[in-house]
């Protein structure tokens, strides 16, 4: 059962990006960046605001099993894709923060490291003075994205502003997962000009769309309606009232 449907949000112009300022992209795992967010850091990198990629975990559980790609390879080819992405988007490769928690272990407030990995993203925030930060919904279906939420949150000590965009929550969400009138503003923004963009973003993280990692039965890829639901001009994020 789908609990969220986003066509019925307010349309809001590419044009409205010129006011985010310095952006910070966080991603819980490389692919998010693009699937949740390509348009709008297509549509910054147009009007010339400086976009930076924080790309949390090492990805290394997409497919645990093979034994082509170990973790460390898989690591590495997952770290190629995004770059090759964020070059699509118009990001360059010294804009990309690689920051290697191991998948699914992304700290969250129970963790005994919680605190550490804290000070450490606040060191880059305040390195990069963002004006604005995009993060994975806070209550987004994976462990690691809701991780990343309060990581994020607890660690913006500068109070830029934060914009959350859901990845799972149309298709594994739940009852309560979706976000409430009373909690935040939901909207969504026109990125029809640089669709294209974004798709050809999404492609460039081969691992999770095809077959060339073909020894681990279990291994993730994105199902074809997925990448169907997401050639749609527009992109979905939430603002804290």
């Amino acid at each position: 059962m789908k609990i969220f449907d986003a066509e019925q949000l307010p349309l809001a112009p590419e044009n409205c990006v010129m006011g985010f300022g310095t952006t910070i992209i966080v991603a819980p795992h490389a692919d998010d960046e693009s699937i949740g967010c390509g348009g709008v850091i297509s549509l910054l990198r147009k009007f010339g605001l400086p976009v930076y990629i924080l790309l949390l975990t090492d990805g290394t559980l997409s497919h645990p099993n093979s034994k082509d790609y170990p973790p460390e390879k898989l690591r590495d080819l997952r770290e190629k894709e995004i770059i090759k992405a964020g070059k699509i988007l118009n990001v360059s490769p010294q804009n990309l923060i690689f920051c290697r928690y191991k998948d699914r272990q992304l700290p969250n407030q129970n963790s005994d490291n919680f605190e550490e990995a804290v000070k450490n993203i606040s060191k880059i925030f305040d390195i990069l003075k963002p004006s604005s930060i995009f993060v994975p919904w806070r209550r987004d279906p994976h462990p690691d994205h809701r991780a990343s939420y309060e990581l994020i949150k607890t660690a913006n000590k500068n109070f830029a502003k934060l914009y959350e965009y859901p990845i799972w929550l149309k298709d594994l969400g739940e009852n309560g997962d979706e976000p409430k009138n009373d909690e935040v503003m939901s909207f969504r923004l026109n990125i029809s000009s640089v669709l294209n963009q974004k798709l050809e973003a999404i492609s460039a993280h081969k691992s999770q769309i095809t077959d060339l990692i073909n020894d681990d039965p279990e291994g993730f890829r994105l199902s074809e309606e997925m990448l169907h639901d997401l050639n749609v001009p527009y992109e979905t994020f939430f603002i804290s009232k």
